[in-house]
């Protein structure tokens, strides 16, 4: 049994550092929100099994989501669950049992107030991160995170990104879809070009990390990494002016009532995102785990549109695919020493996490 474990790693170092956790013995960091007795506890919820694992990812994320809360309410900012969250508060009474995140969505301008405030509101280890407070994380939406935890992308392992890598909610802005096809059509280019062009100019400068390992590759990126911090970049390309179009074009049209909103700065083509306006008019508070989260009176239209049979259940993962999760140390930690996380590490629908 040991053997088949091990095997997932690449280094034995690791494999004692993770073997540890896999049974149980260690710590969760400090949070501000009471867990209910026996909320870690394993279990089993609609024939999948919840480790303990998993439930203290939850219990971070949690704590997240009623930090966020506060900071809501206390600004009258209004924000919806969204996605899998939105279907597990209504399906589950809480998080969906194989999946590992939170997705919250907001109207654009109640995101744009929340940003404005974010860094004034949130102390740390809560950290509110957009390309404006935390440059090179280039997400086109906003997360929170809790800085004392671990939540690295399986793209990003071994890269050493300075930007936050705790475990985080997603917060994403909601804006109007023109009902001009042809219009919609050009926006939707700019938008992508815009938005992939920040990404090689980010990946090339302030999270420049020299470790594909393809030596051609590493090399051109040398290349440009050194051309891109000289002032000659500044004839030639504008990093924020370029993020900053990304970001105009996403809004481009919400001065208009339009029938339909989305998060076009996420996924703009993606059809599934595209939520009609009315449906958010008025919301109520679901049951999420042992708290409550903001969910729009007309949920079944909105999750109609975006899963389709939603009532039927179909165990699977994640759609952030392989993360790297530890709720017991920051990020940092493994920034500083990449001996302490595995180089390779595939989930399993048992609920596998490398923590």
């Amino acid at each position: 049994m040991a053997q088949k474990r091990r095997s997932v790693f690449k280094k034995e170092s690791v494999w004692k550092i993770v073997g540890s956790y896999i049974w149980g013995k260690t710590k969760l960091i400090t949070l501000n929100i009471k867990l209910p007795d026996h909320f870690l506890d394993e279990e089993v919820q609609d024939g999948f099994l919840v480790s303990q694992k998993r439930k203290e990812v939850w219990a971070v994320e949690l704590d997240l989501l009623t930090e966020f809360d506060r900071v809501c309410k206390k600004y009258k900012l209004r924000y919806f669950a969204d996605g899998g969250t939105l279907l597990g508060a209504i399906r589950h009474g809480g998080f969906i049992p194989w999946d590992d995140d939170i997705d919250l969505a907001m109207f654009r301008d109640d995101y744009d107030k929340l940003c404005s405030i974010a860094l004034h509101e949130f102390k740390n280890p809560y950290f509110f991160q957009t390309e404006y407070t935390d440059r090179g994380s280039l997400r086109g939406h906003a997360q929170l995170r809790n800085s004392n935890t671990t939540a690295i992308l399986r793209n990003s392992l071994n890269c050493k990104y300075k930007f936050n890598q705790g475990i985080f909610i997603d917060i994403f802005p909601m804006d109007s879809v023109t009902e001009n096809q042809s219009k919609f059509l050009i926006q939707g280019i700019k938008v992508t070009f815009y938005k992939w062009l920040s990404r090689i100019m980010s990946r090339s400068t302030d999270t420049y990390a020299n470790q594909s390992g393809n030596i051609k590759r590493d090399l051109i990126m040398k290349i440009f990494y050194i051309f891109l911090k000289t002032p000659l970049k500044n004839l030639f390309l504008d990093y924020d002016m370029y993020y900053k179009m990304f970001e105009d074009n996403c809004t481009k049209y919400n001065e208009e009532n339009t029938e339909f909103i989305s998060l076009l700065s996420f996924q703009f083509f993606n059809k599934r995102n595209f939520k009609y306006r009315v449906d958010y008019d008025e919301c109520f508070e679901a049951k999420f785990e042992f708290i409550t989260i903001p969910v729009m009176n007309n949920y079944e239209r909105v999750l109609n549109m975006n899963f389709g049979d939603w009532k039927k259940f179909i165990i699977g993962t994640s759609d952030h695919g392989t993360v790297f999760f530890d709720t017991e140390k920051s990020y940092k930690k493994y920034i500083e020493d990449s001996e302490m996380y595995p180089l390779y590490w595939t989930p399993s629908k048992e609920g596998t996490f490398c923590v």
